[in-house]
Parts: structure tokens; sequence; C-alpha cells
């Protein structure tokens, strides 16, 4: 086994790890202050929206538990024009994951705190379930970690 996929599979771990107990702790808090609306956003639907404020086109990636899963969807690349802004997303689960490039140049990206699955040069969707420590498909990325604050829409500025 490669030391990058040792990493990987340790940051993959570390991060099930961190998303079980930011769910546990988020679920315990939303059922204290209203009881009876279970689901990791108190039942509620959250969609990212990404707006992005460059001069380029933009090509989001995402990972996030669609509405009524349990396993993790990972799509990617979803065009956001630049000045524009785009719905990506529905969940109803209160983290999930994306990252976003310059159109032709990944040197370009917003991600910074966590590894997830992309396909290069895309499209692509596949599913994994939250214990998977290895990409099944693709290979490692930057995302960044998003928390719903129980807002219908969240959204994810991209600036220069």
């Amino acid at each position: 086994m490669t030391t990058k996929t040792q990493i990987f599979r340790l940051t993959a771990a570390i991060g099930c790890l961190a998303l079980a107990i930011s769910a546990g702790q988020a679920q315990q808090q939303q059922q204290s202050t209203r009881q009876g609306s279970g689901g990791g956003s108190g039942g509620k639907t959250v969609t990212l929206r990404a707006c992005n404020h460059t001069g380029d086109t933009v090509m989001v990636a995402s990972s996030y538990i669609p509405i009524g899963g349990s396993d993790w969807r990972n799509k990617g690349w979803t065009t956001v024009s630049a000045g524009a802004c785009l719905d990506i997303f529905s969940t109803n689960n209160a983290t999930f994951y994306a990252r976003a490039e310059v159109k032709d140049n990944s040197d370009q990206y917003w991600g910074t705190d966590i590894k997830q699955c992309v396909e290069y040069p895309g499209p692509y969707d596949f599913f994994t379930k939250s214990e998977d420590t290895t990409c099944p498909e693709g290979e490692p990325a930057d995302f960044t970690t998003f928390h719903s604050d129980g807002r219908p829409t969240y959204v994810w500025n991209l600036n220069n």
C-alpha cells in the first residue's frame, strides 16, 4: 500500500468519524429543541447554491446524501457560468461536501478540509457508503465541508 493511499484512507476515516460525531451532536441538539423533528437537519431540506463571482466558468463537484437516501452521492461536474448562481443539489442531511474548480484549470479551486473522490474529466456520478475509506472510482481531491444552519438554501460564494 502506498503512502498516498494510506494518507487518503486515514483522512477519509477521520472525516467519517467527524461526520458521525457532528451528525450525532446536531441531532441531539435539534431533538432537545424540537421534539419529533428527526433527521440530520431536523428533517428540513437544504439546497446548496453555488454563486460564481469570478470572471471564469467554474465546475462544481459534490458529495451528499440525497433526500430519502442513506449512501453518499458523488457527482461532478456541474457548470456554473461566470457571474451566475446555480442550485447544485438538495439534501436533508446537515453535512455535505463540495469542490469547485476553474474550468480546464484544476490548480485553481475551492476546497480546503477533506478529501473526497472526483473523476477527470467527468462527468461522474456514483455512490459510496459512510464507512468507505477509498475511492471506488476516481481520485481524492480537496473538498470543503459544509454544515447546514437550518436555512432552506445554503449559498456558497465563489470569489477570486
